[in-house]
């Protein structure tokens, strides 16, 4: 394999256009974690004829979806308006998902192996081929990789910013206050082996076993967001990075109030903005249209970009 990077091996994967929008995708094999299968695919957007000048942001997608959910088949979506703002746009996708190939160990892949292995390994691609560290931006689950990864110390170097959206890593649904609950639904889910977003009609992608078990194990009455063995949530209070935090007033999946508790655990800088009609945007938003809506367009995406160019 010719390697486009002097950290790992690294392939161009493919080289396309979608309309006046140019993606180069590349495979890095880092070799990091145990499973040395292991290849996530990033991708590069860029403007034909235009070179990337601005500061290189790493999208991050959530479960049960791809990089599709920032960038449209017809190029459009928030990746294709920050790039159109002069950011250099970068899109991860999770192992297993989108352009991202499965490893052998998939069924047990998990957050935690995500952000200790795949999200460094990202960033070092990155500022190698820029020159400059680049900021974070994560929906859902994404964001949860990224508050992961900086809480672990796992990065390389200190993000420039990061960006959470519909992110948290604290709340306890309430069926796995019921004991015993969480046992049976690993068991379940470790039958399974992975979880069909389709067939749920939550997504496009598969989940395996390993993140939907890790998530019920964190949450269940003795669970603890960990990694390595070690509290997160003491560290997150000692991060530094500048944090944007989203959160919508009417998201059912990772409620605004448990989200908003989150970000203010954070102990460095933060800006934590509840997307509701009661503060002046134009929607009460839930957990997708925060981002892949109408209004998103003109509420949320002008605000991402205004606080990474102040505070990024």
């Amino acid at each position: 394999m010719k390697s486009s990077s002097e950290l790992f091996p690294v392939s161009l994967l493919k080289a396309d256009c979608v309309g006046a929008i140019t993606e180069d995708t590349y495979l890095i094999k880092h070799n990091l974690d145990p499973d040395h299968s292991v290849q996530i695919a990033i991708s590069r957007l860029g403007r034909q004829d235009v070179s990337h000048s601005g500061l290189p942001l790493i999208l991050v997608h959530g479960s049960f979806t791809n990089r599709g959910f920032w960038l449209s088949r017809s190029g459009q979506g928030l990746a294709r308006f920050l790039l159109d703002e002069g950011f250099d746009v970068w899109l991860l996708e999770h192992r297993g998902h989108g352009l991202s190939p499965r490893n052998q160990d998939y069924v047990n892949n998990s957050v935690e192996r995500y952000a200790l292995y795949d999200l460094p390994a990202a960033q070092a691609f990155v500022a190698e081929q820029t020159g400059r560290t680049p900021a974070w931006i994560g929906h859902s689950l994404g964001g949860g990789m990224i508050a992961t990864a900086l809480a672990a110390r796992a990065l390389p170097q200190k993000p420039s910013g990061i960006v959470l959206i519909g992110s948290q890593m604290v709340m306890r649904p309430w069926y796995l206050w019921f004991p015993g609950v969480g046992f049976v639904l690993r068991r379940i889910v470790s039958f399974r082996q992975e979880l069909d977003g389709r067939q749920l009609r939550i997504g496009p992608e598969n989940e395996p076993a390993g993140v939907i078990n890790e998530y019920l194990a964190r949450q269940d009455w003795f669970g603890r967001w960990k990694a390595q063995a070690k509290d997160l949530l003491p560290l997150w209070r000692l991060s530094s990075t500048p944090l944007l935090g989203l959160s919508g007033v009417a998201d059912t999946t990772d409620p605004a109030k448990y989200c908003q508790r989150f970000y203010r655990q954070y102990g460095g800088p933060k800006e934590d903005v509840l997307l509701s009609k009661a503060n002046g945007f134009s929607e009460d938003y839930g957990h997708i249209d925060m981002v892949v809506s109408r209004p998103a367009e003109k509420d949320v995406w002008p605000l991402i970009s205004r606080w990474l160019s102040a505070y990024a």
